[in-house]
């Protein structure tokens, strides 16, 4: 199952991205991105398993700030996504 990672600049806003995405039935894990993952040099993700497309027109509606998306490969490489 793929494992994709939605960055965000601040631990708060992960946080609160993933309590909305919570209420709305889809799972979504808080955690560090990995350095090196972002140009932007570290912060924060939400690990989405299922739903991403959803996930993230959810996190549009409600005005919630994300970042990049990238994939974790089965080999443990990030590659960023366009969804």
């Amino acid at each position: 199952m793929p494992q994709y990672w939605i960055s965000f600049r601040s631990l708060t806003h992960a946080q609160r991205a993933a309590r909305f995405l919570e209420k709305s039935g889809i799972t979504a894990t808080v955690t560090r991105l990995p350095q090196g993952v972002s140009p932007k040099g570290c912060g924060y993700a939400l690990i989405v398993r299922q739903r991403i497309h959803e996930a993230l027109r959810l996190l549009g509606e409600a005005r919630i700030p994300s970042g990049m998306v990238f994939e974790k490969t089965e080999r443990g490489d990030f590659r960023e996504v366009k969804l």
